[in-house]
């Protein structure tokens, strides 16, 4: 299960490529490679993101996970669904809202995650080795500050 260093040739694009056409192809070379890590383990991006954001909470509404993953609410329900079966989530009645359930992230799902943050981490290094790690770390600040609205 080793981790294979990212290509490292340029984005291909025509010349004189928007900012949008830029980070489009960009991002999804990222995540075609990171996919591609995940997938040793079976997991897809998506789930791994969820994974993420249920870790960071103690649980969230299908509403809060669907701002936060920016994922349409039949595929945030296929892999929360998917999570549950494989007893790394669980739903509850939300506390203050019956009606409303909150999904949690089970211990086996936690454990899971550590592996997968093995993963992608090792991937991340390779990428910073590649590219070289002040360039990597000025792009993750710069789209930080960008989703901070700054």
């Amino acid at each position: 299960m080793g981790v294979e260093p990212p290509a490292t040739s340029p984005v291909t694009v025509l010349p004189g490529a928007s900012l949008v056409e830029l980070l489009t192809v960009t991002q999804r070379r990222l995540a075609r490679g990171i996919s591609a890590v995940l997938a040793e383990d079976g997991a897809t991006l998506d789930a791994y993101r969820l994974m993420r954001c249920l870790a960071a909470g103690p649980g969230r509404s299908m509403t809060e996970l669907g701002t936060a993953l920016s994922l349409p609410a039949p595929t945030l329900t296929r892999l929360v669904d998917g999570l549950v079966d494989a007893a790394e989530a669980y739903r509850l009645p939300d506390p203050g809202d019956g009606r409303r359930v909150r999904v949690h992230l089970s211990a086996r799902g936690r454990a899971r995650l550590v592996r997968l943050e093995g993963l992608v981490q090792a991937h991340e290094a390779a990428l910073a080795s590649a590219w070289g790690p002040e360039r990597v770390d000025a792009l993750t600040r710069a789209l930080a500050a960008l989703e901070d609205g700054g």
